[in-house]
């Protein structure tokens, strides 16, 4: 009996701490990050979750401005040339923000072929308010994005 009040009490502190944070990076195989040197947020195709966005795109833009990707709006993607276009990464991002997690995802697609290039995930839980939550999922994700893109 008390092996198996040892094992649940190990078992639901693993489900916890698994909860508290679901960060993840991916990188597509066989691509080179190092040829892209701009990067644009691309509104009219960011996918949007929660009125937590207008609180996080600042955030990614800044963590994006942080990196060694020089920021493109979207109005000038025309202006580059095709070479500079071959080296442009467009950013979508997703956030979802309920009580207990916030949760924000950006992807990086290759402007000329739509591949998803890169991707990162980051969410917090367990903060006194959900803004906490929010701006502790920014930071970790800038960490990320910087991890993939850094200087």
């Amino acid at each position: 009996m008390k092996t198996l009040k040892n094992f649940l009490i190990v078992l639901l502190g693993a489900l916890v701490l698994c909860s508290c944070s679901t960060d993840k990076t991916m990188i597509a195989k066989g691509v080179n990050l190092n040829k892209y040197e701009y990067a644009s947020i691309v509104k009219g195709q960011t996918i949007h979750g929660t009125e937590t966005d207008i609180e996080i795109e600042p955030g990614i833009y800044d963590a994006i401005e942080a990196t060694r990707l020089q920021m493109v709006g979207e109005r000038r993607i025309e202006d580059l040339t095709k070479q500079e276009k071959e080296k442009l990464v467009l950013v979508k991002y997703a956030a979802t923000s309920i009580e207990s997690k916030s949760t924000l995802s950006v992807s990086f697609e290759d402007y000329m072929t739509g591949k998803t290039v890169a991707s990162c995930r980051s969410s917090n839980s367990f903060a006194l308010t959900r803004q906490k939550d929010v701006d502790r999922a920014i930071r970790k994700l800038a960490k990320r994005i910087n991890n993939i893109w850094g200087r």
